[in-house]
């Protein structure tokens, strides 16, 4: 009995699965900026080990 087809369907649904799930992660994290109030960097880890640090304000001051 030929099951390639069940391989392949098998395939095509965790390739679609996993895309799925990035794409709602890239959209929450998208949101995740969007909602940021207006001077905030986009981290949460404060002005230390942040890529971000150039955009630090004295409103964000390091811990």
């Amino acid at each position: 009995m030929n099951t390639q087809w069940a391989d392949w369907v098998a395939v095509g649904l965790a390739v679609a699965l996993a895309l799925t799930w990035l794409g709602f992660r890239l959209r929450r994290q998208w949101r995740k900026q969007k909602d940021l109030p207006p001077g905030s960097i986009g981290c949460d880890a404060g002005c230390e080990n942040c890529p971000f640090s150039k955009n630090c304000t004295s409103q964000n001051p390091p811990d």
